[in-house]
C-alpha cells in the first residue's frame, strides 16, 4: 500500500475511524480507517476537528486511506435502525453534518485533496466531491448509488451534478440547450453508475477535468501532497459560493416523461420510478415556473427533505435491507 514519511508517528488528533497525521512541509492526512470507512457519526467529527487543525496550524490537508476502499458511504445499517424507530432527528443531524463537511472542505483557507482510490461511493463520492480538488488512483470506481438502497445522494451530490453538468455553458440558456446536459446527469445518478477506473469517471462527471489521475499506487499519495503543496504556492483561495442553474417545473416534466416511458417498456419497476422522480424534483431545483439560478443551499435543502422522506418508505427499508444482506455474504 502506498505510505507516506511523517514527521510524528502520533496522530495530531485521532478516533476509531480516522487520525490527522502530519506528513510533513505543513501538510497534514487524514486518515480514514474503519471499516469499509463507512461514513458515521465518528468520522463526520474528525473531519470537523481536522478541519479546525488545518485552519490553524497547517498549509493543507489530503484525505487519504490506506485501505483498500476510499469509502463506500454511509452506514446502512445504522440509517436503517433510525428510520425503522423513526429517528428523524438523528438522520437529520447526520444528513445535515455530512453536508456541512462537504461543503466546509471547500471553505477552509487551506487547499484540501482527495486522494481516492477503490470504491468511494454514495458518501464516499460526495466527500470527494467537496474536496478542492481529487487525486484518483486510476483504479477508483466512484459513483452516486442511492437508488440502489430507495434514497437520493443527500450529502451534496445531486447539487454537485446539477452544478457540474452545467460548467463551462453559457448561462442562463433556452431549456431546451441544456436540457441534454442535465439529462445525462439525471440518467447517471437514476441507473446509479459506477465508473470503471478515474478516467471514466471523468465522463460521468463524477471527476472534473482539472482532476488528476496516478497511474503508480506507491506515489499516489504523494502525488496528493505535491497537489496540495502546488496549491499553496499557487496562492490557493478558497472559491466564491457559487450559484447553480436549474430548469424548474419543465425539467422535472421532461425527466419525468422519460422515467413514465421506461416504466411502459419494463426497464423500471414502480418504485424505481418513484425514486426517479424525486430525484428529478432536487436536481431541477423544485417548483420553480421558470429556468433561473438558485443557491447551492437550496439545492441542499432540497435533498434533506427528500432523503428525509424516503427514510420513511418501506419499500426503501427493503431495498436497505437487501444490500445490507449482500454485504454480509
Amino acid at each position: 500500500m502506498p505510505t507516506l514519511e511523517t514527521t510524528n508517528t502520533n496522530p495530531i488528533i485521532s478516533n476509531a475511524d480516522a487520525s490527522l497525521i502530519d506528513i510533513g512541509d505543513g501538510v497534514v492526512r487524514l486518515d480514514l480507517h474503519s471499516k469499509l470507512n463507512i461514513i458515521g457519526d465518528g468520522m463526520l467529527e474528525m473531519f470537523d476537528a481536522a478541519l479546525n487543525e488545518v485552519e490553524t496550524n497547517y498549509t493543507g490537508m489530503i484525505i487519504a486511506t490506506e485501505a483498500k476502499h476510499f469509502s463506500v458511504g454511509l452506514n446502512l445499517i445504522l440509517l436503517l435502525e433510525r428510520a425503522k424507530s423513526q429517528n428523524w432527528d438523528a438522520i437529520s443531524a447526520t444528513l445535515r453534518k455530512l453536508q456541512t463537511v462537504c461543503t466546509g472542505l471547500r471553505s477552509v483557507s487551506k487547499p484540501v485533496v482527495a486522494a481516492t482510490a477503490g470504491m468511494a461511493l454514495g458518501g464516499g463520492c460526495e466527500l470527494a466531491f467537496g474536496a478542492d480538488a481529487v487525486q484518483a488512483f486510476t483504479e477508483s470506481s466512484i459513483g452516486l448509488v442511492e437508488l440502489r438502497v430507495g434514497l437520493i445522494p443527500g450529502g451534496g451530490g445531486t447539487k454537485e451534478m446539477a452544478l457540474r453538468c452545467l460548467e463551462g455553458v453559457d448561462l442562463p440558456a433556452p431549456i431546451q440547450n441544456l436540457f441534454p446536459y442535465v439529462d445525462k446527469a439525471f440518467e447517471t445518478i437514476r441507473d446509479s453508475k459506477i465508473s470503471q477506473n478515474a478516467a471514466d469517471a471523468i465522463e460521468l462527471g463524477y471527476l472534473r477535468r482539472t482532476d488528476s489521475i496516478s497511474s503508480n499506487q506507491e506515489t499516489h499519495l504523494d502525488d496528493a501532497k505535491q497537489l496540495v503543496l502546488s496549491m499553496h504556492e499557487a496562492g490557493y483561495r478558497p472559491p466564491e459560493p457559487r450559484d447553480v442553474f436549474v430548469l424548474g417545473e419543465e425539467g422535472i416534466a421532461r425527466l419525468n416523461l422519460q422515467t413514465h416511458l421506461l416504466r411502459q417498456a419494463d426497464a423500471i419497476d414502480d418504485y424505481t420510478q418513484h425514486l426517479a422522480n424525486q430525484l428529478a424534483y432536487v436536481l431541477c431545483g423544485g417548483k420553480l415556473s421558470a429556468p433561473q439560478f438558485v443557491t447551492e443551499q437550496y439545492l441542499l435543502d432540497l435533498e434533506h427533505e427528500i432523503f428525509l422522506s424516503l427514510c420513511g418508505e418501506q419499500q426503501t427499508h427493503a431495498r436497505i435491507e437487501a444490500t445490507v444482506q449482500r454485504g454480509k455474504k
